[in-house]
């Protein structure tokens, strides 16, 4: 059985995972592995995506080092295991998808059992401008080399300016197919079918030889301490310094319960994906070790804020 191979990445934010559940919750859809690569120390896209009923195999901290290698092991096995005819890799938002290509097609087994599908590039419109100006290396790396771009939340810029950002993007890789979509909400048809008989992703051909700089940087915050006031809490969030946080996504533990959180200062959206637990919130960015402790004692300093107004209300309430 010959499996049907694809890579789908993006910046980080992008909406790649809301993508990937819509490609595997499809009427009638095959057998489907799916390979998830966190940057950060904790992942939280894989459970969302094995609640759409796939088989996901998760790698943490796959930003880090030989991140290209990183994803080898668990598609070769997804590949060799002969049940799946679908074997997606969600790449974290800061891999060189030229160099996972090259790994994959590297290995006898995949050469041998699997043929690529397109690479599918998605784009936040959104944060479009945001990611070319603070992140222009990493941006491009993946788009240069795309073969279908999804651009999407396109909800949140006006039709004139997505016209300029498909422009933009088909100057720099005119083979490009690009597709407004929103909630992830792409052409099933375009994203899975095979182009033609010998089809070669872009990534395979297009001898991009840059060097994603080595300076990304992620750390996890946490903290026992229960969120009372979810919008002053998002207010931080979103007020953080802007230009060297790429993300941050997580779980944010409220009075009422856990609620997942996923953004970048300017943009938080609030998912309706069920987590349980205490707060946990990954940041990935530029330069970030330098300011975690700047980032933990501003985050701190609310949750703490936030309990001792509503131990203040309570005493007054038990005064009255």
């Amino acid at each position: 059985m010959v499996v049907q191979l694809q890579i789908v990445t993006g910046f980080l934010g992008s909406g790649k995972t809301t993508l990937v559940r819509h490609l595997i919750e499809g009427p009638g859809e095959v057998s489907t592995g799916v390979v998830v690569g966190e940057f950060a120390e904790e992942g939280f896209d894989g459970r969302m995506i094995e609640a759409s009923g796939a088989t996901v195999r998760q790698i943490s901290a796959s930003g880090v080092g030989q991140s290209a290698k990183s994803y080898l092991p668990s598609t070769r096995s997804f590949v060799d295991e002969g049940r799946f005819t679908r074997v997606i890799l969600e790449t974290s938002g800061v891999t060189e998808i030229a160099k996972v290509t090259e790994e994959l097609w590297a290995d006898p087994v995949i050469k041998r059992n699997a043929i690529f599908a397109p690479t599918i590039v998605v784009v936040d419109a959104g944060a479009f401008a945001a990611h070319d100006q603070f992140f222009p290396r990493q941006f491009w790396a993946q788009l240069d080399v795309a073969d279908i771009v999804a651009v999407n939340k396109t909800d949140k810029v006006p039709g004139e300016r997505l016209d300029l950002i498909k422009q933009r993007i088909l100057a720099r890789n005119p083979e490009a197919r690009v597709q407004f979509t929103y909630q992830g909400q792409i052409q099933r048809t375009l994203a899975l079918s095979i182009p033609y008989d010998g089809f070669t992703p872009r990534a395979m051909r297009a001898n991009w030889s840059g060097i994603l700089p080595p300076d990304f940087e992620a750390f996890v915050y946490r903290s026992e301490r229960v969120c009372f006031d979810q919008v002053m809490f998002g207010h931080i969030l979103l007020n953080l310094p802007g230009g060297s946080i790429a993300r941050f996504k997580g779980v944010l533990r409220c009075w009422d319960k856990a609620h997942c959180i996923n953004g970048l200062p300017g943009q938080l959206d609030w998912d309706n994906t069920p987590v349980t637990g205490d707060t946990r919130i990954a940041f990935i960015g530029l330069d970030l070790k330098r300011r975690e402790e700047e980032v933990t004692q501003a985050l701190d300093a609310e949750l703490e804020r936030q309990r001792e107004e509503v131990r203040r209300e309570n005493e007054a309430r038990r005064i009255r």
